[in-house]
């Protein structure tokens, strides 16, 4: 049994130091500052750009659709809103010359309820509303522009970031693999073949993945929260106060998921070292282990390891779909 212990020292991992950890990486990361200053502001464009796209839909609809000054009347309970047309216009003079019930004239304007306009034959209508056609045609125009700017700077952010995190992963490899190559002989006999090539491999390629889901995701998103909230003020605070009442939820939420799913995460990376140590021992001692007849034995160890790596990858699968 304490051999066992002394193999699989995984288990005594103390608490995580996610900072510390982040900062050790600063070396390799100082590298390419450069292109990471320049996903940074790509980053913050791409934000915008998002936040743009929203307002160029509330700006059509408000200033072409449904005008924000059209005339809203109350009619006992329901409102009755009334778009309203400048009468200078010699064509919209003749429309409401030939329908004069669904208009009523002012001095230099008419008004049409919005439910009237149904009445009106789709060229007049057309002709009617000639500005706000044309208005969100121009609006339409903004929006491809700027979803294509979008999409273009998004790719562009995405290759930095990954050629910045494969060049980060490759010196970090080439650092620890040349570090292994200096250790003491008792060393490796204290530490199995399998969790080291667990910590070459996977954990760096792990590594990677969390540095870059942290940039794209967590940082984005935390400028697109931001300038989401930025909006709701300057559009009603009101309303912007409504929509957070349910943050602390959310932070709660997100600080109970950070740690239970830090610890199914190291859990499942003991279990995966624990199997590649076994598998790797057992390739490289198949001799001994058929010329003593422990195959099933050996076979029944190895299965105990197994499931048990099952069971903390589908914790910690359980664990990221409640929270999703």
């Amino acid at each position: 049994m304490a051999a066992g212990k002394n193999i699989f020292e995984e288990k005594t991992l103390g608490k995580a130091r996610d900072i510390r950890m982040l900062a050790q990486l600063y070396p390799y990361i100082k590298t390419y500052w450069m292109i990471l200053g320049l996903a940074v502001a790509l980053m913050v464009a791409v934000t915008a750009l998002e936040l743009v796209i929203p307002y160029i839909t509330k700006v059509t609809i408000d200033r072409y659709i449904v005008p924000q000054d059209a005339a809203v009347k109350e009619n006992h309970s329901n409102p009755d809103r009334h778009l309203s047309v400048d009468i200078s216009d010699p064509e919209i003079r003749n429309i409401i010359t030939a329908h004069p019930d669904i208009f009523q004239i002012h001095e230099k304007s008419a008004d049409i309820s919005f439910d009237d306009l149904s009445k009106l034959p789709q060229d007049e209508l057309a002709r009617l509303r000639k500005k706000d056609i044309y208005g969100v045609m121009i609006m339409t125009g903004y929006l491809l522009i700027t979803v294509a700017a979008s999409f273009c700077f998004n790719f562009l952010l995405v290759v930095l970031l990954e050629y910045a995190g494969q060049m980060i992963m490759h010196d970090l490899r080439l650092d620890l693999f040349n570090h292994i190559q200096r250790l003491s002989i008792h060393f490796f006999t204290r530490n199995p073949v399998g969790r080291l090539v667990t910590r070459v491999t996977n954990d760096t390629q792990n590594m990677q993945e969390m540095f870059n889901s942290v940039i794209i995701f967590v940082i984005k998103d935390l400028f697109l929260v931001v300038g989401i909230t930025f909006l709701l003020f300057y559009i009603d605070w009101r309303l912007a106060l409504a929509v957070h009442a349910i943050f602390p939820l959310v932070f709660y939420a997100s600080y109970k998921f950070a740690g239970t799913s830090r610890e199914s995460y190291r859990t499942l990376r003991i279990k995966a070292a624990q199997m590649n140590s076994k598998l790797a021992e057992t390739i490289g001692g198949m001799k001994v282990i058929q010329l003593f007849g422990q195959e099933r034995s050996n076979f029944d160890s190895f299965k105990v390891i197994n499931h048990d790596n099952y069971r903390a990858g589908m914790q910690q699968i359980t664990i990221f779909a409640i929270f999703m």
